[in-house]
């Protein structure tokens, strides 16, 4: 995936999608009940960006998991939340 827009949905809805996983508030769901967008297999690690009104950049998630890429089961994508990190990334960088 190069490129594509995803909509965020909250944890509870994505829980659904999940049956046999635990989705915690470490992770970020985003994506389509259709799967017509979504990260696959070679994207994990990829930046989930939002643009800001003044034009930056913010990183929200990083490609974690989801469904099988192409399989009938549909569902969002599942990213590492990153502002649940930020105290880690910091004492890291500082």
């Amino acid at each position: 995936l190069q490129e594509g827009e995803v909509r965020i949905i909250s944890l509870e809805q994505c829980q659904s999608y999940f049956d046999m996983k635990t989705i915690t508030s470490r992770m970020l769901c985003a994506g389509y009940e259709s799967g017509t967008v979504d990260s696959c297999m070679g994207d994990s690690g990829g930046p989930l960006v939002c643009e800001q009104p003044a034009g930056r950049w913010t990183l929200f998630g990083l490609t974690s998991w989801g469904s099988v890429c192409f399989s009938k089961v549909l569902g969002p994508g599942v990213y590492s939340n990153v502002s649940h990190f930020i105290e880690w990334i910091e004492r890291q960088i500082y």
